[in-house]
Order: structure tokens, then C-alpha cells, then sequence
């Protein structure tokens, strides 16, 4: 019956960690799935639960910068890869999601999705490129599309 006792809530324990890492997993590969459809109105709504349901959840953040970058929405574009990039600089990385390793991750969003709704955000404003700006913008779309 002691044992018992001791496993009891050490099995209590186990199950409460496991669980802090996914809460919104669920909404996450929802959106995810949406994304991949070019559902991104609906990706957007099940992107906002997941960080809702948890607000450090990076990869969340930064998929919902992707969504709003693809709806041309580029001022939610940017706060949300600001958010996720925030995250990631705290190690706090979802390890059961996306392909990219952590470190690929912090690197397309600061090389790649921040500075390519950065630049559409000054286009859509009416505020004209420099010509390094105009050669960022070049690179950064064959970082997007490499075909």
C-alpha cells in the first residue's frame, strides 16, 4: 500500500509535464493543415486558439505571421513573427512540431518571413524601396521559392 502511495503522484506528475507542451497542439495542426490548403482566413482563426490556449507557443505565432502575410495583412504579419521570434530567443521552442530544427527556425524568421512582410508593409504604405531593399526583396524570394 505504500507504494501506492508514492506512484500515485508521481504519475500525477509525469502527466501534468507531458501535457504543458501541447496544450493547443490540437488547433495548431488544425491551422497547419488549413495553411497547407490556402484556407488561411480559417488557418488564422485555428492559429489564434492554439496561442491562445497557449500563449508561448512559437510556432503558432509564426505560422500565424504566415497566414496574415499570405491574407497581405503585413502590420499582423509582423507582430505575430515578432512574437514568435521572441519565444524562440527564449529556447522555448514546441519540439513535437514543424520539420525546421530550432535553429532554422529562428533563422527564417529573422532572414526570410520578418523582412519579406517588412518590405511588403512599406510597398502597400506607398513608401518607396531602396535599391538595397529592392535587392533584399530579391533575395529573400528565392529564399521563399527556390525553383
Amino acid at each position: 500500500m505504500k507504494k501506492n502511495i508514492l506512484v500515485y503522484p508521481v504519475l500525477t506528475a509525469l502527466i501534468l509535464i507531458s501535457g504543458c507542451g501541447t496544450k493547443g497542439i490540437v488547433s495548431y495542426e488544425s491551422g497547419l493543415k488549413l495553411f497547407q490548403e490556402k484556407k488561411y482566413n480559417e488557418s488564422v482563426m485555428e492559429f489564434q486558439q492554439a496561442v491562445k490556449d497557449n500563449p508561448e507557443f512559437g510556432e503558432a505565432y509564426m505560422y500565424l505571421g504566415r497566414a496574415y502575410n499570405s491574407l497581405q495583412k503585413y502590420d499582423l504579419s509582423i507582430e505575430n513573427y515578432q512574437k514568435a521570434l521572441g519565444l524562440f530567443k527564449q529556447d522555448k521552442f514546441n519540439v513535437k512540431v514543424d520539420k525546421l530544427n530550432d535553429k532554422e527556425k529562428i533563422t527564417q524568421v529573422e532572414e526570410v518571413w520578418l523582412p519579406y512582410s517588412q518590405l511588403q508593409q512599406k510597398i502597400q504604405k506607398g513608401i518607396p524601396l531602396t535599391d538595397i531593399e529592392i535587392q533584399k526583396q530579391e533575395e529573400i524570394i528565392k529564399k521563399l521559392d527556390p525553383k
